[in-house]
């Protein structure tokens, strides 16, 4: 019996954008898509204030510390804390140097590392372990190993950071980091753990008539277009067009029992509520 002949020519695999520009507007809105995986829908991100909490000492980190760990057998969670007041004065001696953003990054993240470390010290007893960004993919394993990850929010855009709005600070820092964090694992939620009970119509620091807001939609925020906000405008601006995370809670770490009501969802009792509208 003869064999059939053997077809030699070039094989071609078909895909859906092999004749189409990625440039192309109707291209790229035609690849929204409504259930996007989620990584780690069961587990918590909480990103500790380093100005807000870290800097105060063991006053303000012990309890906290504590609370974390009550809720360590009912909810995973993923800890990050931001830079505080040495990231600030770098910040400065960086400017007047003449650094450019990007520059400015790299010093918050080291910074942002010392931090990690210290909570790490507090924590590694308790399963605490450092997550460097090399071992994100084994992020799931120390999860369900019991672990606690800490991690440096900043996001890794180094020198290649790009020119800010307003000003020469970076406008992707650690606020901003930590929401793509948890947007890429499709977290259950993400906290922001502050100095004060949540989001007020002014810093209610300077103003003592500032009111109080205990939930707000992202849109709305953003068109308030108000002069000072607790959290940063870019992670805001995420958080209009997220995926996954469709709402953050900011707490006042100052107070016990805030964390515990916002990991397990009771927006009355948690500070604020920031959602997607």
């Amino acid at each position: 019996m003869k064999e059939p002949e053997k077809d030699f020519s070039r094989f071609h695999v078909k895909s859906r954008f092999m004749r189409e520009s990625l440039m192309d507007k109707g291209v790229m809105e035609s690849t929204v898509k409504e259930n996007q995986l989620a990584i780690l829908p069961e587990h918590n991100v909480i990103m500790i204030g380093g100005k807000s909490l870290m800097d105060r000492g063991k006053k303000a980190m012990y309890p906290l510390v504590e609370e974390i760990l009550e809720n360590q057998p009912n909810y995973g969670m993923v800890l990050s804390v931001s830079g505080g007041l040495r990231m600030r004065h770098s910040y400065s001696v960086a400017l007047d140097l003449g650094i450019p953003p990007g520059g400015l990054t790299m010093l918050a993240g080291t910074i942002e590392e010392q931090n990690c470390r210290m909570l790490y010290a507090l924590l590694a007893k308790h399963g605490g372990v450092r997550m460097v960004r090399d071992n994100f993919e084994e992020l799931a394993m120390y999860l369900y190993s019991g672990m606690l990850p800490i991690v440096v929010p900043m996001p890794p855009h180094f020198w290649w950071e790009k020119p800010p709005k307003y000003g020469n600070i970076p406008a992707d820092g650690a606020d901003y980091g930590i929401f793509m964090f948890a947007e890429v694992l499709g977290a259950r939620s993400l906290i922001y753990i502050k100095d004060q009970d949540g989001l007020y119509t002014s810093d209610p620091a300077k103003n003592p008539k500032a009111e109080f807001i205990p939930k707000i939609g992202v849109s709305e925020l953003l068109a308030r277009d108000m002069e000072e906000l607790i959290i940063e405008r870019n992670a805001l601006e995420m958080l209009s067009r997220a995926r996954a995370i469709n709402k953050i809670y900011i707490v006042n770490g100052l107070k016990r029992g805030t964390l515990t009501a916002a990991l397990e969802g009771r927006e009355a009792d948690a500070g604020t509520v920031i959602y997607q509208d």
